[in-house]
């Protein structure tokens, strides 16, 4: 082969090579060209579905690796409405100036108006849409949610440093409700008769001030319970003190010891071990509730001895316990799922009561709570003389 055809096939080799990176790339996106949905809301008024969704720069995340940025990223907010959930969503492409992206959303937030209606038509969308996850967040609200998308976080983090997206933190320093994932909500609904909740969270300025102005911040103020793929009714956060107690994902949780309207002690119970034994006696079902639960002192005003600390802090958790109890048979709602104890232990026995069609707990279907408190830590408190 002479020297000149060498060439040529040397040039035509690299020609292909570069025509072909190319074409590979040609298809290829920048971050910046398309729009990410952080948050997808859900509403319903007037005979209309209203889709909202919440987007996110992530071209400006990137460029920052790690710094805070100079000013709070601005908040957009799509908004369409139709028929169905579908239509509603489809009317945020007429005008969205790039391709939305559902694959980062991380938070689905429905309002109380879409609760009252068909949940399970309500949500088939998000059973089916491929791009968005199951292990999203849930969250329902009666505050607009056009509004909860505007509440920005401390500083000039994005709207991602909220409980919106990452709730889990806040929880672990003052567990009250537990956030919950879709793809829980769903199993929890699907068996008949089972109860599953839904975070409920509102607007606050009651507690911080950006300077002298009042900031308005999301918090959790309650959950709404459903029932066969039906609201049950909603209950506040002070209705729910006792689900802290049932739920051995507690991570810390405070509670005051209060005598004659004046409280003497705070103290921090952490990671409850609950043991549940559903009993038949005379054709109805009765639970046997067992718990043992770590305790700490924060802050004492009062001298107090260990048996009567311990005593008292018994009591108040079995009264929470009860008081949430029958706050959730009020509205025919297990809140404890005491009924998938007695679906996995005595299936028979929850058929016969399903079948029935009756709501199978009552204000005496708790018969007994132990509550074991083990102090473990007084702080920096010294013992003595049997007090603290």
């Amino acid at each position: 082969m002479t020297i000149l055809k060498k060439r040529k096939l040397f040039l035509i080799s690299i020609i292909t090579l570069f025509s072909s990176v190319l074409s590979g790339c040609w298809n290829i996106k920048e971050v910046q060209d398309t729009y990410y949905v952080a948050a997808l809301g859900m509403d319903y008024k007037d005979g209309k579905y209203i889709a909202y969704a919440q987007l996110l720069d992530f071209s400006n995340v990137a460029r920052l690796e790690g710094a805070r940025p100079d000013k709070q990223p601005p908040v957009w907010i799509g908004r369409g409405e139709g028929i169905t959930m579908t239509e509603a969503l489809n009317q945020l492409y007429k005008d969205a100036q790039q391709r939305l992206f559902w694959g980062h959303v991380s938070t689905l937030i429905l309002s109380n108006k879409l609760l009252e209606q068909d949940i399970k038509t309500s949500i088939d969308f998000i059973n089916r849409y491929r791009e968005i996850r199951y292990n999203i967040l849930l969250y329902a609200t009666k505050e607009s949610i056009e509004d909860v998308f505007k509440t920005k976080s401390f500083f000039t983090l994005s709207g991602l440093s909220t409980i919106l997206h990452e709730p889990r933190e806040g929880y672990k320093q003052r567990s009250y409700i537990q956030p919950i994932q879709f793809f829980q909500f769903i199993r929890d609904s699907d068996p008949v008769g089972q109860t599953a909740y839904i975070p409920s969270i509102k607007i606050s300025t009651e507690n911080w001030k950006e300077e002298d102005n009042k900031a308005p911040l999301l918090r959790n103020d309650g959950a709404f319970f459903v029932r066969n793929k039906h609201l049950q009714g909603w209950l506040s956060e002070s209705d729910l003190n006792g689900l802290r107690w049932m739920d051995e994902k507690t991570v810390r949780s405070p509670l005051w010891i209060v005598e004659d309207d004046q409280p003497i002690v705070s103290i921090v119970l952490e990671k409850p071990k609950i043991k549940i034994t559903p009993v038949i006696h005379n054709e109805q079902v009765i639970y046997n509730i067992n718990i043992v639960v770590q305790a700490g002192i924060n802050e004492k005003l009062k001298e107090i001895s260990e048996n009567k600390l311990i005593a008292n802090t018994e009591k108040i958790i079995r009264d929470e316990i009860l008081k949430t109890f029958e706050k959730g048979v009020e509205i025919n709602s297990d809140v404890y799922k005491l009924g998938e104890i007695l679906y996995r232990e005595n299936p028979q026995k929850w058929n016969k009561e399903i079948k029935e069609k009756r709501f199978f707990l009552n204000k005496d279907s708790i018969e007994q709570i132990n509550i074991q408190v083990n102090l473990v830590n007084s702080g920096k408190l010294k013992y003595q003389d049997g007090h603290y």
